[in-house]
């Protein structure tokens, strides 16, 4: 018996035929096919992978701002508030009924000249940002244990530094510099949020 089916076997795939060429096509894709699902079967798929999913919704309270320039906090926690809505799948809520609070405090802002000309004028400058953020998720109104990077007690929290250039000649101004540096540090903190992989 097992003769018989050999002998049809190697009489079937000595023959050339679209039915043969189809057979083999239709098992190597349904092979791959398997392999494939099988194999990334502990994935997520999408941007919805890349967060926590028992995290719904965050409250952002107003940044506090350990420095003497008038509107820091606010431009900063409108920065971040947009990069959320943004960039992740959470949406903004209040206090009460929010899953998880991001609280922000900027440190440190300071600017410095970077390079100077032939005759000593300020050719660029820097604005430098640093702040601290800990992200805070709630369960039934509990602090949560540090699960992520940036999950973490009210003691520690995740350092971010970023700077923004001031270029006088190309007609940038303090202004501009600023915003450039509270963007950057509102895109570093959102991306914080992203699950460790």
């Amino acid at each position: 018996m097992p003769s018989f089916f050999s002998a049809r076997l190697a009489n079937f795939l000595r023959r050339p035929s679209r039915r043969r060429t189809f057979a083999l096509v239709a098992v190597s894709v349904a092979t791959t096919c398997c392999l494939t699902f099988c194999g990334c079967s502990g994935y997520n798929i999408g941007p919805r992978g890349l967060y926590d999913e028992n995290i719904k919704t965050i409250f952002v309270p107003m940044v506090e701002a350990d420095t003497y320039r008038a509107a820091f906090g606010e431009r900063l926690t409108e920065a971040i508030c947009k990069k959320i809505t943004e960039q992740t799948p959470y949406s903004l809520a209040g206090p009460g009924e929010a899953d998880a609070t991001l609280s922000v405090r900027l440190v440190s802002e300071t600017q410095s000249v970077s390079a100077f000309n032939r005759y000593d004028d300020t050719r660029q400058k820097s604005a430098d940002l640093a702040v601290v953020a800990v992200l805070r998720a709630r369960r039934g109104g509990a602090v949560l244990a540090e699960s992520a990077p940036l999950l973490l007690t009210s003691s520690g929290g995740a350092n971010v530094t970023s700077q923004g250039y001031l270029v006088a000649e190309m007609g940038q101004s303090n202004a501009t510099a600023q915003q450039e540096a509270i963007d950057k540090i509102a895109e570093q903190v959102v991306g914080l949020l992203e699950s460790g992989w």
